[in-house]
């Protein structure tokens, strides 16, 4: 994310140099790459002294309210002084740009409405990511270039103060690739799915995003020339069992889940074997070759329907998520026999996290995945999948949630239920396979028709019953 620093009362540089060590000390956060420092003149308010202003790049841990929180903290500490509109300050500390979140709050408008109007923002930041993309459409570079002459000058002659410094993550210009993706997509006939936690620029270029269940029924249904599917593998692969005769794509072949690593066919045969008239749900986040040896798959969707539909009195198996497994049984009030697997990146989401989320945003509700621990659900006031969550906040009277999810869900949930402010249950819970599709990444994988997701065609056969079962139940 980027800040932009602001000072024209007292030492200056000094307060702009303080501002950035404490930025360093707060929880999870570290200062990335810092501008140059610009000289400018005061515009509107009343007769005072330049400013001096620099952005800085920051990662953090801290969700968009408390790094609000935090910034707001450090201008007291350096005894701010703003008792006028446009008057002078010692210090402004401003989020411009927290990468994936957008509010039009008025306690914290992401990305900055005015940052686009402003020369000596744009300065600075074109420094660190010239070809970050704004909320215009526009880049920094080309923002900057259709701006009139203002009284901007980059203070070349200081003696103290940061070194400018390049950013280490350089953002790419989004939409230069996204027309390039869509443009090759329609010539080739490709569709592209992507899974709602994908990166949002992803999501962006995909012609349908959703859930597991969502997006196994486009490929099963699908009329196109070929399939490229934006998640992990054992999505992919659940695509080219609903369509052997359609080629499927998946831009990082090595986008795996923790999760369907955890359950192995030889265990899974073994505990079959304990009990031999057990019905076999699998949850979709298992390989084909588990999927070859379950009766029925489900997601979390659908995982209270699937384990209503096993008849009363006969034993049931869920694999591999311990999570689901119980919450699923919990609903339908049924017994089943748990695979003791999980989510890493659901499993980071604490109690803790939701009794802080509850201070912090007193009116919002808390919504998690069924995937989290059941001491979250228990306290939670919904449980949802990731299209329950569209679903239930967009049906919901209230104005804020807290969503215990992947944290790409809070894009996901801007875009379909505007109007409304959406905050992470916690800023840890990223899926690091998910993000390993790129849009450079979905390029290559258009443009090349590869690499081509197989499975051996016996599993196929096996598992195309279990993931059928799924649709069939799940409609």
């Amino acid at each position: 994310m980027f800040l932009g620093l602001g000072s024209n009362l007292g030492d200056r540089e000094a307060a702009l140099s303080r501002a950035r060590v404490l930025l360093t000390a707060l929880p999870g956060t570290t200062v990335t790459a810092e501008s140059g420092i610009y000289v400018t003149a005061p515009v509107g308010g009343p007769e005072q002294d330049d400013y001096l202003n620099q952005v800085v790049e920051v990662r953090t841990l801290l969700s968009p309210y408390e790094l609000l929180t935090s910034v707001q903290g450090i201008e007291a500490e350096l005894g701010r002084v703003r008792d006028i509109r446009w008057g002078p300050r010692t210090i402004d500390v401003d989020i411009l740009w927290y990468h994936g979140f957008s509010s039009a709050d008025a306690r914290l408008e992401v990305p900055h409405p005015r940052m686009e109007e402003r020369r000596f923002v744009l300065e600075p930041l074109a420094e660190l990511a010239p070809d970050l993309v704004l909320p215009s459409g526009l880049t920094v570079t080309e923002a900057l270039a259709g701006l009139p002459d203002q009284a901007v000058r980059r203070n070349d002659d200081r003696t103290a103060g940061t070194v400018s410094r390049r950013s280490e993550r350089s953002p790419m210009d989004h939409s230069i690739v996204q027309k390039q993706i869509r443009r090759l997509a329609e010539e080739t006939g490709a569709i592209i799915l992507a899974h709602n936690y994908q990166r949002p620029e992803v999501q962006d270029i995909a012609d349908i995003v959703g859930d597991s269940l969502g997006l196994s029924r486009q490929a099963a249904t699908s009329k196109a020339r070929m399939i490229v599917f934006c998640g992990v593998h054992f999505m992919a692969e659940t695509a080219v069992i609903l369509a052997p005769d359609i080629p499927v794509i998946a831009p990082e072949p090595q986008a795996g889940c923790a999760m369907a690593d955890m359950v192995d066919v030889e265990g899974l045969a073994h505990l079959k074997a304990e009990h031999p008239d057990a019905v076999v749900i699998s949850y979709v986040n298992t390989t084909a070759a588990v999927k070859a040896l379950t009766d029925i798959c489900c997601t979390s969707a659908n995982a209270v329907e699937i384990v209503r539909s096993v008849p009363a009195g006969q034993e049931i198996i869920f694999t591999p998520d311990r999570n689901l497994g119980r919450w699923a049984a919990k609903k339908a009030g049924r017994k089943v026999i748990v695979w003791p697997g999980f989510c890493p990146t659901h499993d980071l989401v604490q109690v803790e996290d939701v009794e802080r989320a509850r201070a912090i945003h007193p009116a919002a509700k808390v919504v998690v995945h069924p995937e989290c621990d059941p001491a979250v659900s228990d306290i939670a006031d919904a449980v949802e999948s990731t299209s329950g969550m569209i679903r239930f906040c967009r049906e919901d009277d209230a104005e804020e949630y807290v969503i215990g999810t992947e944290t790409g869900m809070i894009y996901r949930l801007c875009q379909d239920v505007p109007g409304k402010l959406f905050y992470p249950l916690t800023e840890m819970a990223v899926c690091p396979t998910m993000k390993l599709t790129t849009l450079q990444k979905v390029l290559e994988s258009v443009r090349n028709a590869g690499p081509v997701v197989t499975v051996d065609e016996e599993i196929r056969t096996k598992a195309l019953k279990a993931v059928q079962r799924m649709i069939e139940v799940g409609a």
